[in-house]
């Protein structure tokens, strides 16, 4: 696994702030009793709770998220439905969790 970035996490509360003001904020997850759902993907052996989940509803919103993250470096982990069983969408503890199933 990566390196935990905790500059990133030290700026969480400004970036989940800052990601409400791209896509509604209630498809901005940041709470832990949110995030548990996301923690692992099919294969339930590896667990990681992201820093935070966004879910958008547009190409528009994910070009837009991409767009922040990138100029914020900040990792993002895109997330189809999580059934997969080969850990492919396991988050990091400082990413933004992008889940596309909507």
């Amino acid at each position: 696994m990566p390196k935990v970035d905790s500059s990133v996490l030290s700026r969480k509360d400004k970036i989940v702030s800052d990601l409400e003001n791209i896509i509604d904020p209630k498809n901005v997850l940041s709470h832990s009793d949110e995030l548990r759902p996301y923690e692992t993907d099919g294969l339930t052996a590896y667990k990681q709770t992201p820093m935070l989940v966004v879910l958008p509803e547009t190409t528009q919103e994910v070009s837009k998220i991409l767009s922040y993250c990138n100029k914020k470096k900040i990792k993002v982990v895109p997330r189809g439905a999580g059934t997969g069983l080969a850990g492919s969408a396991l988050p990091l503890a400082d990413c933004v969790l992008l889940g596309l199933g909507k």
